[in-house]
């Protein structure tokens, strides 16, 4: 996670802003981080990264054609939740969003073919439950294949969440 962090606050850091007063407290703390990384550090975290998606691609050659997991750690969060308690650490927001993205982020770094489909509704909320299904590299056929059978065998184009 550190060094997909560095990374992604790294990526932000070229991007040049019209007026930087009006940027949210978070982006300008993961800039304000940005600048304090050393090419030493970046570099680290680009080889680690690398190193897992190897690891991880090989796994997808070596023994399975498809893997599946929840979408996000969590349910569906309220509209603004990923903020709390940005006004105490303006960090907080990356910290809030890390259970929504937890299982879909590596697969951002290996940049394998995954897709996250509303199989599920939680019967409490209403809100929709995605599975992630993630393919091998250049199986982007399987994976549009299985996603489409699931969408066949489960339609959700209907299902809306209650609107309060």
């Amino acid at each position: 996670m550190a060094a997909f962090t560095t990374i992604w606050n790294v990526g932000g850091s070229g991007i040049v802003l019209a007026d930087p007063d009006r940027v949210e407290p978070h982006n300008r703390a993961l800039r304000d981080a940005a600048r304090a990384i050393d090419s030493w550090s970046y570099a680290e975290g680009v080889r680690k990264t690398q190193q897992l998606s190897r690891r991880i691609v090989e796994g997808f050659l070596a023994g399975f054609d498809l893997l599946v997991t929840p979408t996000m750690a969590c349910l569906p969060p309220l509209v603004g939740a990923w903020r709390a308690g940005s006004a105490d650490d303006p960090l907080m927001p990356l910290l809030n969003s890390y259970p929504m993205g937890v299982f879909t982020s590596v697969f951002n770094v290996t940049g394998q073919p995954a897709i996250s489909i509303p199989i599920h509704h939680d019967d409490a909320t209403g809100l929709p439950v995605g599975v992630q299904i993630v393919a091998a590299p250049w199986r982007e056929d399987l994976l549009l294949q299985v996603s489409r059978t699931l969408e066949l065998a489960h339609p959700w184009a209907d299902r809306r969440p209650p609107v309060s």
